[in-house]
């Protein structure tokens, strides 16, 4: 059983010094740290009224004093799994504290960074050489506008000293569970691996569980959820570190159509490909499905921007454009935004493209024969995705899942063939060639020439304004729907990689150090000095390049910050 944890006299004191005064008093905690036992509190901020945003404060404790061993953090993959694990916790226990202080407007809330399923490195928990800091978030209260210095006595005694005591402490969290979270995270990462060394695209354990709650919850079915089985053709057996011997579906490197009837699971596979590309938490059901980390779902996407790029491999000679080897446009149709989501892809290196014809502009993926009749190709501007695929993965090494279950003609560029049947795979490719060899078909190509070689753009951003009003520097989000510089909106809703709000912020910090970048050289090219900015951030703390910690930052991938920058208006 936990004790008590002694809280400073001192800061006793000097809340209660405050009572009736204006809200503003609390401003004189901005800055001060306090010791709690073994933990150590710093009013990182204070708000300006009990309305406002809640403060932001630090838990800071050292590792070896909180019980834990270098083993539980003597590598980057461990490191990032106790933190996650821990930030977890607090998370659970934070929901306890809601609605026990009273006073006006946010007064008493609590509040920690929230994380999803994945596992992805966040600065609301962090590990720093051998101290742990927790950054948290509370709500000082007042009545109307003046201190309560009671209920926030009650706040700093009774409520937030359990909460980092119950969570960051060895003592008080089930070791088993921390040494799991440990394991499935360098499972996963050995998976990753073997990606590259067995050139496969993607792998689906058996046993997996794809089906999530809802299609607006990331949370896993938890009835009636069918766990995945692979079929005996794709079925291999492999050895990770901790959970060793598995065996579950290998989808090899290549073109693969996911085809089948409606409500059938193709799109639920795809999903899970997809969120793949990170590793999950224990009892996810997708801990042991891995994706190759560079892979990036392409959609149509109508309305957005796009700076010049030679898109004439899918489009040429469009009605009132002089040529396609530079186009632009401030609104782009579903396919020519499919075509140029392709492109941006490609040349933000990835190696695999996942589409599922639900979210995809029909025209760019497939014109039949008897539209071919009808409208010939000197009429018809797009060359179609579907000859264009295998030439794709040939001379750009770049490999495609595609979810089709409404047209055949992608059977003759398929490597493999995966058919779902209520929710479970079956490998139909043989029968897929065999029905190409018996109904050939009669459409033609319309590849006039070979695609052209994707160029590195350079994008110089010393013309976008972060500025707002008096503020040198404004970094704002809407969840992951949109990110706002200064009074530039970048629309985002559709980078589907971009998985939890903190992302997105930390994407802004990165497009202002760019542009920091380029003013000091203006010939460094933005794929050079984004890698250069992520690497810095790997490699040190997250809130590297931004002014202060605010505790609700979460790394992005690369080829997501590079598609958030070719959004840029």
């Amino acid at each position: 059983m936990l004790t008590a944890m002694p809280v400073p006299q001192e800061l006793i004191d000097q809340v209660t010094s405050m009572d009736g005064r204006g809200y503003k008093a609390y401003k004189n905690l901005q800055g001060r740290s306090f010791p709690f036992g073994l933990f150590q509190l710093t009013f990182e901020h204070v708000q300006g009224d009990p309305f406002a945003a809640p403060s932001r404060l630090s838990i800071k404790i050292a590792l070896p004093s909180a019980g834990f061993s270098s083993f539980h953090y003597n590598t980057p993959l461990r490191k990032l799994a106790l933190e996650d694990h821990l930030l977890r916790a607090v998370k659970h226990r934070v929901q306890q504290c809601q609605g026990r202080v009273k006073g006006s407007g946010r007064s008493g809330e609590v509040a920690v960074q929230s994380p999803g399923q994945k596992v992805i490195r966040r600065s609301g928990m962090q590990i720093i050489k051998d101290n742990l800091i927790l950054t948290l978030f509370a709500g000082l209260p007042g009545d109307g506008r003046r201190v309560l210095a009671k209920e926030c006595v009650k706040l700093l005694s009774n409520i937030l000293p359990p909460v980092w005591e119950e969570s960051l402490l060895a003592k008080s969290l089930d070791m088993n569970q921390v040494q799991k979270a440990l394991e499935t995270l360098e499972d996963y990462s050995a998976l990753s691996e073997m990606l590259n060394q067995n050139q496969w695209a993607s792998y689906i354990a058996n046993g997996s569980l794809l089906p999530r709650a809802s299609g607006i919850s990331d949370l896993p079915l938890k009835d009636g959820g069918v766990v995945f089985s692979a079929p005996e053709e794709l079925s291999t057996e492999i050895h990770l570190p901790h959970r060793g011997k598995i065996s579950g579906m290998a989808i090899p490197l290549g073109i693969t159509l996911v085809v089948g009837g409606g409500f059938h699971g193709k799109s639920t596979l795809l999903k899970a490909i997809q969120d793949a590309v990170y590793p999950h938490v224990t009892g996810d059901g997708r801990e042991c499905i891995a994706t190759q980390t560079t892979a990036v779902k392409i959609r149509a996407e109508d309305g957005r921007s796009v700076q010049p790029i030679n898109v004439s491999g899918f489009m040429d000679n469009l009605p009132l454009v002089p040529s396609t080897e530079n186009f632009s446009t401030v609104s782009a149709s579903g396919s020519t935004s499919q075509a140029v989501n392709i492109l941006e892809a490609v040349e933000a290196g990835s190696s695999l493209l996942l589409m599922d014809e639900d979210t995809c502009a029909t025209n760019f993926m497939i014109r039949d024969a008897r539209m071919q009749a009808l409208i010939t190709s000197n009429q018809e501007p797009i060359t179609p995705l579907v000859d264009r695929i295998e030439e794709l993965n040939k001379s750009f090494a770049v490999s495609t899942l595609l979810v089709m279950g409404g047209s055949g003609d992608y059977f003759d560029s398929a490597d493999q063939v995966i058919a779902m049947d209520s929710f479970q795979p079956r490998l139909v490719t043989a029968r897929a060639k065999q029905i190409v060899r018996e109904n050939p078909g009669s459409r033609k190509t319309e590849a006039p020439s070979p695609l052209p070689k994707v160029q590195m753009r350079t994008r110089n951003l010393s013309e976008l304004d972060f500025s707002r009003d008096k503020k040198p520097c404004v970094i704002q989000i809407q969840k992951t729907i949109s990110l706002i510089l200064g009074r530039t909106e970048i629309d985002v809703r559709y980078i589907e990689h971009l998985v939890e709000p903190g992302q997105l912020e930390l994407c802004g910090w990165i497009l202002k150090q760019l542009k920091d970048m380029q003013e000091t050289d203006a010939n460094v090219s933005n794929s050079d000095a984004i890698k250069i900015i992520l690497k810095t951030i790997e490699t040190g703390e997250l809130e590297s390049i931004t002014p202060f910690n605010n505790g609700l930052l979460t790394l992005p991938r690369f080829q997501d910050v590079m598609a958030i920058l070719n959004r840029l208006r």
